[in-house]
């Protein structure tokens, strides 16, 4: 009888360890479900799971409870050492954990279809150890005695501890994040720029204003061209709207807070009902008409010169458009500050772009490996780089893994990073004005520094055209009226108000 009830005991015990991962999984599929954000919903289902083992703690025998404290070390380092390999991406390679632990895999399957892999991994991972652990930790007899515990725990504590926090944690410094750019989404996601105070109804405004009235004036939604632009350009153009567009205010406050842009409808993705803002690919696709379902489209892009596919695609669509620059600004190139480097000329940047220098100290620079970052394709910078380059190939960028739960291991381009030998590019007015990347140092490119007035004066060799878009031959003719005011003495000033260099008449012909 009583090997009887050691066996009742032992499966009644293995089942609970099994359940208990099991029901957590699930209780954080239901939490993120219900739209509670990630980390309340990691607090919830382990104290579940701790409620569950202070109930039942006195019909788990012992033995059971030290198998499963070696289980959890053994998936302590098996997790460990995979987030190590994998860069702290908490997806990939750590996959493979998932083997180990058959009670949290429906959650995983519904966390998958809730593009929620990545996370769903991670939760998993750690939701396990904590159940394991618990059995290991709350057994008041274990053979292993409190100094046993203690060790365990202080190895567990110091493992997820290195994993997970501070600046050196490798889930916080993985790839996903170090090189997605500023890790800042904003505005449904397009921007990673915090324009608060740049929308044309924010209290505290920075935007440029003129000191009288704007000579012309446009009124009625129906009549307004539609804005979108690059990410650097939306203070600009959102400027313009203000300073020419009655009551846009209103009409974009009422749009955000009540309209299309708050309803769950087709356009909820919009953060503007006339001064809208995708980015540079997205809204010239709004342009030429071809952009996502339920899109309205675009008549002002205000960005840097289209690039050969953007040109290209639109020729496919039909659409002829109208170049006009408006204004005038400086690609630049920067390093971190304490690099010995203050300048390059345009022949050494070719080089290091298409692989030909690949070392700072042939540079006059430290002994250390050039990290040339570049930027998404049809991006307003890696279309000005193109540019650049002319008939030099660019080398491939470099790229780091993310991975989905449908679209599988898709290749991003790696954006600048603050790392030793770092080299990156961008303009003028996002890296000075907009204070975008942080802790950076401007290059003098062919012995010019990329002051408003170097290029004013055109002294500055990498000098660009700030460029209005338009369909040609719009239906609207407000269109011609806004070209014509961009390039008028108010427009201008407006222009040079927010940051960038004007333009005269004749230029923006």
């Amino acid at each position: 009888m009583k090997r009887v009830s050691s066996g009742r005991a032992f499966l009644r015990c293995f089942l609970f360890c099994l359940i208990t991962p099991f029901v957590s999984s699930l209780i954080y599929v239901a939490v993120l479900f219900l739209g509670i954000t990630e980390t309340p919903a990691l607090l919830v289902s382990p104290a579940v799971i701790a409620l569950a083992y202070v109930l039942f703690r006195k019909k788990l025998i012992p033995s059971v409870s030290l198998v499963n404290g070696i289980i959890a070390g053994v998936l302590a380092l098996v997790f460990s050492f995979l987030m190590w390999v994998n860069d702290g991406e908490a997806s990939g390679m750590v996959m493979f954990t998932y083997l180990l632990m058959i009670p949290v895999c429906p959650g995983f399957m519904l966390l998958s279809l809730m593009d929620k892999t990545g996370i769903a991994i991670g939760a998993a991972v750690l939701l396990s150890l904590f159940a394991f652990c618990l059995s290991f930790l709350l057994q008041k007899s274990l053979r292993t005695g409190k100094k046993g515990r203690i060790i365990a725990s202080a190895a567990a504590v110091v493992c997820i501890g290195l994993l997970l926090f501070g600046d050196l944690g490798l889930y916080r410094n993985r790839p996903s994040v170090r090189y997605a750019g500023h890790g800042f989404q904003y505005m449904h996601g397009w921007s990673s720029t915090d324009f608060t105070d740049y929308m044309v109804y924010s209290e505290h405004s920075k935007l440029a204003a003129l000191d009288h009235p704007a000579s012309l004036t446009i009124e009625g939604v129906g009549n307004m061209p539609v804005m979108d632009g690059a990410e650097a350009c939306y203070p600009l153009y959102a400027a313009i709207a203000k300073a020419v567009y009655k009551d846009i205010d209103r009409i974009e406050e009422d749009f955000v807070t009540h309209g299309a842009g708050h309803d769950g409808g087709s356009q909820a993705w919009l953060n503007g009902r006339v001064v809208t803002f995708t980015n540079t690919i997205q809204g010239f696709e709004r342009l030429i008409e071809r952009g996502m379902k339920g899109a309205p489209k675009a008549d002002l892009f205000f960005g840097a010169r289209p690039s050969k596919d953007q040109m290209a695609a639109a020729a496919e669509w039909h659409t002829e458009i109208e170049i006009t620059p408006i204004g005038r600004e400086a690609f630049v190139f920067f390093v971190e500050p304490d690099n010995p480097v203050t300048g390059l000329t345009s022949e050494e940047i070719r080089k290091i772009y298409s692989g030909e220098i690949t070392n700072w100290s042939e540079l006059g620079g430290k002994n250390e490996k050039i990290r040339a970052f570049q930027r998404p394709a049809n991006s307003g910078s890696q279309t000005m780089m193109e540019y650049f380059m002319g008939d030099t190939a660019l080398k491939e960028p470099l790229t780091y893994e993310r991975i989905g739960s449908m679209e599988g291991v898709i290749k991003e381009v790696a954006q600048y990073n603050n790392e030793r030998g770092a080299l990156g590019y961008s303009f003028r007015y996002f890296v000075e004005d907009l204070n975008q990347e942080n802790n950076v140092r401007m290059l003098l490119i062919d012995g010019v520094a990329p002051t408003i007035e170097n290029i004013e004066n055109g002294s500055y060799p990498l000098t660009v055209d700030l460029c209005l878009v338009t369909r040609a031959n719009d239906d609207n003719p407000n269109v011609r009226k806004m070209i014509d005011y961009c390039l008028s003495e108010e427009g201008q000033e407006i222009i040079k108000k927010t940051g960038y260099a004007g333009v005269s008449k004749e230029q923006g012909k």
